[in-house]
């Protein structure tokens, strides 16, 4: 198996890689060096001056004079280790140890070499059971001290050795929140991907005018939107259209797909900076001072994800038309509802019920305000951005679109060479008589990362 150096840049898909037990990570005698130097220059920084969390308390605590021992150490980690709500899955738990040890490697913490080793020995813990047992409940968007505190705990009374030192330093980061967000951006993109390809059946199932998809008339747009219309040409090939104009779910596709991939991008730029970057408080500065700044405020994620989820909010919603289309016979020539043609059948309707709540759900996750944040620590944090909050809402919405495109698949194997090329896809247009989809959609749904559509 392939092993990556902790102080090397990492890509969502190198931690996604690793949290799958398909990576290794190394860390380097390099790592090592940047860790101990660090440790030395803040406890240095400590003789000369005031270092929070180490000569001080911390949130509301800050103004108290401080000398830390092992216990008064542990006694910071027992009190910031609330954990409550669900628990936190070993791949995002394994990606939480893993970013961790990527921070620290930066050599801005100040943790101990013996700890950051011991971070990462826990990440590639062999068995499940023996990582740490992290749960979500209790992050803001100013770190995820709770759980990383709880992780500390856990790692040191394996018999771990630690430093007086390590106290704030190693629960001092936004770890979990950018595990959780990383792999949730992966799964996400794998489900963005197969959506563009379903919309491509869609526009050759319907007999789309390629006008709508033309490179010389989308060329003033952003590259997403251009590489969206590309790949929807493609698809579509070059039989006749139908029609001369269709509707907005058809004609907007490579705009509402482009911005979703757009969204998707920044997202997943402000993660990869966060993962591997030291943004630490205080942070070991490399001439050997430390500097207390807010470098911890994910704000900025949080608006990323936020614009993630409406751009998904508004993709869904024509989604959900586009499979409105599948089922009117003015568009397919099919019977309407992709029935077997029996004067009362629905055939699929209820597809149409399906994705619709599908697209609720979708809409009630987008509609949550990013712009809440609260007043934590006697005013010490005068605004926690509910950051981990909105990358939870993603997840849920992933989840949501993936039901809403098993709905199309199905619809989409109902019409004859409907998934023509799309070998992950079932055919069933031999087998339109009513009955009971669930089986189908949920089958569907399983097979979507490999819905790749043969062009010749």
């Amino acid at each position: 198996m392939t092993a990556k150096a902790l102080g090397s840049y990492w890509s969502l898909n190198e931690i996604e890689s690793f949290s799958d037990r398909q990576l290794r990570a190394e860390l380097t005698a390099e790592d090592q060096q940047r860790i101990a130097i660090a440790q030395r220059n803040l406890l240095s920084a400590a003789n000369e001056k005031e270092v929070y969390g180490l000569s001080t308390g911390v949130g509301a605590r800050r103004f108290v004079a401080v000398e830390r021992d092992l216990d008064s150490c542990l006694r910071l980690w027992r009190a910031h280790a609330l954990q409550l709500g669900e628990v936190v899955d070993p791949a995002r738990t394994r990606a939480t140890l893993l970013i961790r040890a990527v921070q620290i490697s930066r050599g801005g913490s100040g943790v101990s070499p013996q700890l950051a080793q011991g971070l990462a020995e826990a990440a590639q813990s062999e068995a499940d059971s023996s990582l740490p047992t992290l749960r979500y409940g209790v992050s803001l968007g100013t770190g995820d001290i709770g759980s990383l505190a709880a992780a500390a705990l856990q790692i040191t009374e394996s018999g771990v050795q630690f430093s007086p030192s390590d106290g704030l330093p190693f629960m001092s980061s936004g770890a979990l929140t950018y595990a959780d967000a990383a792999i949730t951006l992966q799964s996400s993109a794998r489900a963005i991907d197969s959506g563009i390809e379903l919309t491509g059946l869609i526009a050759r199932a319907v007999r789309s005018t390629t006008d709508h998809f033309s490179a010389e008339a989308l060329h003033p747009q952003h590259r997403e939107v251009r590489e969206v219309a590309e790949r929807l040409r493609e698809i579509r090939g070059a039989a006749p259209a139908s029609r001369v104009q269709e509707p907005f779910s058809v004609r907007l596709a490579p705009h509402s797909h482009g911005s979703v991939l757009r969204a998707w991008n920044a997202a997943a730029e402000v993660v990869e900076i966060g993962v591997n970057a030291a943004f630490e408080n205080p942070v070991v500065l490399p001439h050997g001072d430390v500097a207390h700044v807010g470098n911890f405020y994910s704000v900025e994620l949080s608006l990323a994800i936020d614009g993630l989820l409406r751009a998904l909010a508004h993709e869904a919603s024509l989604a959900a038309a586009r499979l409105g289309l599948l089922l009117d016979s003015r568009f397919t020539g099919a019977n309407d509802f992709l029935s077997d043609g029996t004067a009362d059948a629905t055939g699929a309707m209820m597809l149409e019920y399906a994705a619709s709540a599908a697209v609720a759900d979708i809409r009630e996750a987008a509609a949550a305000h990013g712009a809440y944040g609260v007043n934590v620590s006697q005013g010490a944090e005068e605004h926690a951005p509910f950051t981990a909050h909105a990358i939870r809402r993603l997840a849920r919405s992933e989840a949501a679109y993936r039901t809403l495109l098993g709905c199309i698949a199905v619809a989409l194997g109902r019409l004859p060479d409907g998934v023509a090329g799309a070998d992950a896809l079932r055919d069933s247009s031999l087998d339109l008589a009513d009955r009971n989809l669930s089986a189908d959609v949920t089958v569907a749904m399983e097979l979507l990362d490999q819905v790749r559509v043969s062009v010749s």
